[in-house]
């Protein structure tokens, strides 16, 4: 069996700003006008020590990434990520960046118009709305060096079309978001970084916000396998409370495979996470 060690260290705010909330997590509520003309461009960067049983050490950049958040007017308002993954900055008998493969990738570009106070239209590439990880997104905002694989696997993690975004002003109901992707993606990412690649994508994401940070979320989400015909249908939920200084997440999802593909080896895939955190002050 191999073992990976994985050691993560962030460096935060590499360009001006540092990670505006819009930027680092893709919140499934509608944003909120900001000035008119006002660009931020800001950053990241997880420096990842990889230490394989039996393999070699070896010191990555695994996402230098850039946001640039730009606010126009009403109707224009643009957002852009891009990064440079998976870079190779020395290995355990090698010289430095002797050994790298980069691969650059755009992760996000879209554009928010606001229709009304509490309604959205997003059109472009940005994250689907399945579960609560999938839209922190950024390395600097979750606990974990490894990412569960309840919250990639089994769904289309990006969208690449039109999404409708609602935030109940009374807090009656829930906060909605529709998305569908009519065909193939913007930019699909590298092959060897999926682990499936789709298209003709669609879902619906509700989220009930109860308490200062507690929520619980139910997602749903359609989508074809791409160069295999076969139809994928998702189920997921996620849940967050805290309790004075413990906080509880979890998620879970279900995903039904359809169609004809004799290499399938199950119909049916399922999981779930329950991750625990303690503040030990109040700072």
């Amino acid at each position: 069996m191999r073992h990976l060690l994985t050691l993560n260290a962030l460096l935060l705010g590499l360009l001006i700003g540092g990670i505006p909330a819009a930027a680092a997590g893709e919140d499934s509520q509608p944003a909120q006008p900001a000035k008119p003309g006002n660009f931020t461009f800001s950053g990241y960067d997880n420096i990842v020590v990889e230490a394989p049983s039996g393999g070699k050490v070896k010191l990555l950049a695994d996402d230098l990434s850039l946001f640039i958040t730009g606010h126009v007017n009403q109707k224009l308002n643009p957002f852009f990520e891009a990064e440079i993954a998976q870079t190779t900055l020395v290995q355990q008998g090698g010289n430095p960046l002797s050994n790298t493969y980069p691969h650059f990738v755009v992760e996000r570009i879209y554009n928010d118009s606001y229709l009304t106070n509490s309604l959205t239209l997003r059109a472009g590439k940005m994250l689907s709305p399945v579960g609560e990880w999938n839209l922190i997104h950024a390395a600097p905002l979750v606990w974990t060096t490894i990412r569960p694989m309840t919250t990639y696997r089994g769904f289309s993690e990006f969208t690449s079309g039109l999404s409708l975004l609602y935030a109940d002003t009374k807090d009656v109901l829930p906060d909605i978001q529709l998305y569908i992707q009519p065909g193939g993606a913007i930019r699909p990412r590298p092959l060897d970084m999926v682990v499936r690649e789709y298209h003709h994508v669609s879902g619906l994401h509700l989220s009930w916000p109860f308490g200062l940070n507690d929520k619980l979320g139910l997602s749903v989400q359609h989508a074809q396998i791409k160069n295999t015909g076969e139809q994928q249908m998702l189920t997921g939920f996620n849940f967050s409370k805290e309790f004075s200084h413990l906080t509880l997440e979890t998620e879970g999802i279900h995903t039904h495979i359809s169609g004809t593909n004799a290499a399938r080896v199950r119909d049916n895939e399922w999981g779930s996470y329950l991750q625990g955190t303690y503040a030990l002050n109040e700072h």
